[in-house]
């Protein structure tokens, strides 16, 4: 592949980490965060005819909300309330995308920061999430007034809030008000009491610190797409920025892992790929992406085609871009992605990507995914291979007459944006086996189930996903697919499960079994992998599981 990197489009007048990003009435706007020195920012700026135009807005919003209403007006509001992202604030305004003017006109009930808010209906809006402080849920009554609704069950700070077809708004994520993982499953809603999902003690929500619409993620029909990253339960509260990425699909009050024809790259051509936004959902094509940063100043994006099952990946990668840092994304009204200011992550921190909120970035990249900009970029990619052609047509003229007839593409006359994106395509065909194919539903779960039950293969110590992919005639992606989709949990898991399971029929029947027996028994491989598991189960070690069931 070629290793043209185009160029960037016009740099933001302040530098700036944290704002609220959005695409209006065919304008990327950005609204607040900090900039130098980790000062708030009482600014916003909007994209049009090759340049970023400043506005001043009524107040500073460092990591604020933002949604875009029915109305076509933004709402914005909350945010840190002093320098070096500490404190919250109540403020509220509204962005005029037509004037590009803001107002102030109201205030929450609750102060906060890194919140979350998501319109309902005739502009009420839900408002929950906070940052160094406690959380609630609040409704704007879609004319003046924010009013407490109630309490939530779980604190977290930039809470995803799907609403559904009812009305109701589901509020889920995995970070709480200090950035600490949430080993929790429950999901808070505007009415009704919270629900458990089971699916979600396996796979967390990603946390991300983003500004964005609270209609990210959305797709149709009231249906909703959410990055989760697998977690076991147990595992350690410290952030890890390369576990597996999956996608959860959201209807009303039903999740299930969106089956994919290939796991989610975490390692793309260069190395690790650390994914750090929701999904942005193109409604146009039916396609949703995640951004991810590599550790060589990489950027990424994975495409989900979300509408076929299984679902269709392409892994997007640039050529390093050391000024583009840790940035805010948006869809453009073409269906192309931009990466705004940020902070400059070149120093690692922890083992992870570093940051410097002190000297945010002013760079802005534009990132061609949508399917006019990749015929373009393949059309720049064949010019460039028709130009390593033509040297080397000057030694072999039966090579210029095979290639002449070629069409040579025409060139991108866009000088504002140029095309930056490598395309590195992951997409796997679905098994070409018909019984396959019916694995994404329960028929092939129940002959699963009927393995494990009635020939207690999980018994096998060194069984192996491939060893029961072979025994169902079809392939391991489809059978590790059909267990995620069905159960919410991994193919190790739905195994160890059972041998948890059989490990407590077995203290039940012989009440003075060894536990070595027990677990050698129920094919676990050592004495720490069943513990572990049976803890992780039951809440209990065996012994005290033991003592309460005798």
């Amino acid at each position: 592949m070629g290793k043209d990197r185009g160029r960037a489009i016009a740099r933001l007048n302040i530098a700036r980490s944290g704002p609220a990003v959005f695409c209006v009435n065919g304008e990327p706007t950005v609204v607040g965060g900090h900039t130098t020195n980790f000062l708030p920012t009482a600014t916003a700026e909007y994209y049009e005819d090759g340049k970023w135009h400043l506005v001043e807005t009524a107040f500073p919003h460092d990591i604020g909300i933002c949604v875009v209403l029915s109305s076509g007006k933004v709402m914005v509001g909350g945010g840190s309330e002093k320098p070096l992202g500490i404190g919250q604030t109540f403020p509220v305004e509204e962005y005029d995308p037509a004037a590009h003017t803001f107002r102030a006109f109201s205030c929450f009930d609750t102060k906060r920061t890194l919140a979350s808010a998501i319109e309902i209906d005739s502009g009420r809006v839900v408002v929950a999430g906070n940052w160094y402080a406690g959380d609630s849920i609040e409704l704007f009554d879609g004319d003046r007034y924010f009013h407490f609704a109630k309490e939530v069950t779980v604190h977290r700070a930039a809470p995803y809030m799907l609403r559904t077809s009812s009305g109701d708004v589901l509020i889920l994520g995995s970070g709480d008000t200090h950035g600490e993982v949430l080993h929790s499953d429950v999901v808070d809603r505007l009415k009704g009491e919270p629900i458990r999902v089971p699916l979600l003690r396996h796979w967390k929500p990603l946390f991300h610190l983003s500004a964005m619409s609270g209609s990210t993620g959305y797709i149709d029909n009231d249906s909703w797409l959410v990055p989760v990253q697998d977690w076991q339960e147990g595992d350690s509260t410290t952030w890890e920025p390369y576990r597996q990425l999956a996608f959860l699909l959201v209807r009303d009050t039903t999740f299930a892992l969106l089956p994919t024809t290939c796991p989610v790259p975490k390692k793309g051509p260069y190395g690790e790929i650390q994914y750090i936004s929701p999904v942005i959902a193109d409604r146009k094509v039916h396609r949703g992406y995640v951004h991810g940063i590599g550790k060589d100043n990489r950027h990424y994006i994975v495409s989900v085609e979300y509408n076929k099952r299984p679902a269709p990946l392409t892994l997007y990668y640039t050529d390093p871009l050391p000024d583009a840092g840790f940035p805010h994304i948006l869809l453009t009204d073409e269906g192309d992605l931009m990466i705004t200011g940020g902070i400059n992550y070149n120093r690692p921190l922890g083992g992870t990507l570093g940051n410097d909120n002190y000297s945010p970035l002013a760079s802005v990249y534009l990132l061609h995914v949508s399917s006019q900009s990749q015929d373009q970029a393949e059309g720049t990619k064949s010019a460039w291979l028709w130009m390593t052609l033509t040297v080397i047509l000057l030694t072999a003229a039966a090579l210029f007459i095979i290639f002449w007839r070629k069409r040579k593409p025409t060139e991108r006359n866009d000088v504002e944006v140029a095309p930056i994106i490598e395309v590195a395509n992951v997409e796997e065909e679905a098994d070409e086996n018909e019984k396959a194919n019916a694995g994404w539903g329960t028929e092939l779960m129940s002959r699963i189930s009927q393995l494990m039950e009635h020939e207690q293969l999980f018994l096998d110590s060194d069984l192996k996903l491939t060893d029961l992919a072979t025994r169902l005639n079809t392939n391991r992606n489809v059978v590790s697919a059909c267990i995620n989709t069905q159960l919410g949990c991994s193919f190790s898991q739905f195994i160890s499960n059972y041998r948890v399971e059989h490990a407590k029929q077995l203290l039940r029947q012989h009440p003075d079994i060894k536990m070595a027996e027990v677990w050698m028994q129920s094919g676990f491989t050592t004495e720490s992998s069943f513990f572990r598991a049976f803890k992780a189960t039951t809440g209990k070690t065996p012994s005290e599981w033991k003592a309460e069931n005798d």
